[in-house]
This record gives structure tokens, C-alpha cells and sequence, in this order.
């Protein structure tokens, strides 16, 4: 019975890698840049797995896409669940508001990770030293999906980005680039 099982899986696997190779791979367009403002973070204490947990609001910022530009609207968050080594997990919510003559508003959640040294995670923890810091010796990745019930938007809803950013003193800055 061992065997078979085991043949089973060894067929299954090697079936995978062949029907991998046909599939399209996806392409990465540069679609928007935002810029947001931040309030210093608030501790909410230790977390699950010796975790800390961090909240952070948004007191504003703006963003360009090829699509539209307009500000982050006060109140979005960042929700962070911090490693011991300092990795952050980032969980956050934005609300933009375009610059149309009539604004829409559309909501972004993002997911992701800020990962690297501890030593330039730790500064990038300081507002004061995180503008020194090299975002090249850090990795700042994020997932990005949008929700709007504007239809002059409604290609947000089923677009998925992924971005590359870094922190710059009491900022988060990012470029998304759209899947395709």
C-alpha cells in the first residue's frame, strides 16, 4: 500500500511540473505611486508567538496612477505584527479619494512584509534614522487589492498589484505594479 501511495504522488508531482511550464507567466506594469503620512506608531503589547503589535493611523498623503490621481483621506491604519528578529508583517487599509470634479473614493487593502537585517529593521523603527536608511538593504513587498463602487473605477475591483516600498521618516512610500 506504501508504494502505491508514493507512486501515486511521484506521478502527481511530475504531472504538476509539466503542466506548469504551459501556463503564461504574468507580466508587471508600473501603475501608481503613493506617498503616505504617518502618526507615530502606537504599542498595543505583546502578540501571539512573543510577536509585538503595533497600530499605526494615516493622517493623509497622495497618490498618482495611470488611471487617476487624488490624497489619502484621514483615518486608514497600519496594523503590524512585529517578529522578534523585527520583521513586520503589515496589514493595512487606505481610503483615496480622487480628484475628479465629483470625487470617488476607493479603498485599498494591502498585505505584506518588511524583512532584513535586524540591524536596518530596527533603524527603519526610528523616525529619526529610518530617512539614513537604504531601502536596498531591506525588502518592503505588499499585495495590493482596491474596492470601489464608483463605475468610473470599476476596473479596481478585479486588479491585483503587487509593490515595492520603503519608509522614510514619518512616510511610507510605494510603487505598485499592476499583474497582468
Amino acid at each position: 500500500m506504501k508504494s502505491i501511495t508514493v507512486a501515486r504522488l511521484a506521478a502527481f508531482a511530475a504531472a504538476s511540473r509539466l503542466a506548469l511550464a504551459d501556463l503564461p507567466l504574468p507580466t508587471l506594469t508600473k501603475d501608481f505611486h503613493l506617498e503616505c503620512d504617518l502618526n507615530p506608531k502606537l504599542s498595543l503589547g505583546s502578540g501571539p508567538g512573543n510577536t509585538l503589535l503595533n497600530w499605526i493611523s494615516f493622517t493623509g498623503g497622495r497618490w498618482n496612477a495611470t488611471w487617476g490621481n487624488g490624497t489619502i483621506e484621514l483615518g486608514g491604519h497600519d496594523y503590524q505584527y512585529v517578529l522578534p528578529e523585527l520583521a513586520a508583517r503589515l496589514d493595512t487599509r487606505y481610503l483615496l479619494k480622487t480628484a475628479d470634479e465629483k470625487p470617488a473614493y476607493i479603498e485599498i487593502k494591502t498585505d505584506g512584509w518588511r524583512t532584513g537585517p535586524p540591524e536596518v529593521l530596527e533603524a527603519l523603527n526610528d523616525p529619526a534614522r529610518a530617512d539614513d536608511v537604504d531601502p536596498s538593504l531591506y525588502k518592503f513587498r505588499l499585495f495590493i487589492g482596491m474596492n470601489t463602487g464608483d463605475v468610473r473605477y470599476n476596473h479596481v475591483n478585479t486588479t491585483m498589484w503587487v509593490a515595492s516600498g520603503k519608509r522614510q521618516g514619518a512616510k511610507v512610500i510605494y510603487d505598485a505594479y499592476k499583474l497582468g
